[in-house]
């Protein structure tokens, strides 16, 4: 129920607040189309057919719901059904372009949808490196680029879709990261400390674990009791980043009143440069402008437009 609810209200902001479309394909109703949605913002929105997960839209909303719709797709589909109905039910879409794109869902896949007639050199392809359903096999995603540049070469045409590239590199990091906090773990079940020399500190076991956690997670939430050094565990953090990462910049937005704590932790315990970013809207464009490795803020001080 809950599904069908979202899916509904993105239907009635669509149908609430028309887009501006700034470019449509020239083919018929089916294509790609650049719109401008009321707030200004320009998004790429590829219609394919009536049904969830055959569209896609470059919005952040879309990457995220899982619900194969947004807003914007919603949009267009009202406005294409009002004006190409018997065309959009009779008609479907003729993709004359191979192209890789996500399959939102309960799980998240990258699929390869090929075009009406595709080239010997296309179906190679996909049987080397696709299943049956068109998704690319899990053991392929560390070849993503092998993948890309094999398409391109079989189809320099083909149509590849910014959301692709983003989840591949993040689904890559996120197993580089789970592969490298197993071999640290496994140094301190040994005895080893793999944070050692971090910090001007040294880290209690259960914090080294924590840093670990948050350094190799990609998104991770330090949840301990107060009282319990979650700071030093981010300063570590931060540092083991730096040095597998190459991090070069950390903002942290905190209450106005634990600022200062902020930084004189970070100047006890690293020789990180450190910058308070607070005072009136020039200011802190200035601040923003000459950052220092870690940069302290509060909500209200994080917004600078």
């Amino acid at each position: 129920m809950l599904i069908e609810q979202q899916i509904a209200e993105r239907r009635d902001r669509a149908a609430a607040a028309p887009l501006k479309i700034l470019k449509r394909p020239a083919s018929g109703p089916y294509g790609d189309y650049s719109v401008k949605s009321p707030s200004g913002r320009t998004y790429r929105v590829a219609i394919r057919g009536l049904g969830l997960f055959e569209n896609y839209c470059s919005c952040p909303d879309f990457a995220i719901n899982t619900l194969g719709t947004c807003k914007h797709i919603e949009a267009m589909l009202l406005r294409l059904r009002r004006r190409h109905q018997k065309t959009l039910e009779s008609a479907k879409f003729k993709r004359m372009r191979a192209s890789i794109s996500l399959q939102y869902g309960e799980t998240i896949e990258v699929r390869l949808r090929m075009p009406v007639s595709p080239a010997p050199a296309i179906l190679s392809l996909a049987a080397q490196h696709f299943d049956g359903n068109g998704l690319l096999r899990r053991e392929h995603y560390k070849r993503f680029a092998e993948v890309l540049e094999a398409l391109r070469n079989a189809d320099g045409q083909a149509v590849i879709y910014s959301d692709v590239l983003e989840y591949v590199d993040r689904e890559n990091e996120l197993a580089e990261g789970l592969k490298l906090e197993r071999a640290l773990l496994a140094k301190i079940k040994r005895g080893q400390d793999p944070t050692a020399g971090v910090l001007k500190t040294a880290l209690l076991p259960y914090q080294a674990r924590g840093a670990i956690f948050a350094a190799c997670r990609g998104r991770a939430v330090l949840a301990d009791d107060m009282g319990l050094g979650k700071t030093v565990q981010a300063l570590a953090m931060a540092e083991l980043l730096h040095r597998r990462r190459g991090i070069e910049r950390v903002l942290v937005i905190a209450p106005a009143s634990v600022k200062y704590q902020w930084k004189t932790e970070i100047e006890k315990f690293t020789d990180r440069s450190v910058q308070i970013v607070d005072g009136l809207l020039p200011r802190r464009r200035a601040l923003y402008a000459a950052p220092k490795f870690f940069m302290l803020t509060s909500y209200y001080y994080c917004v600078i437009k």
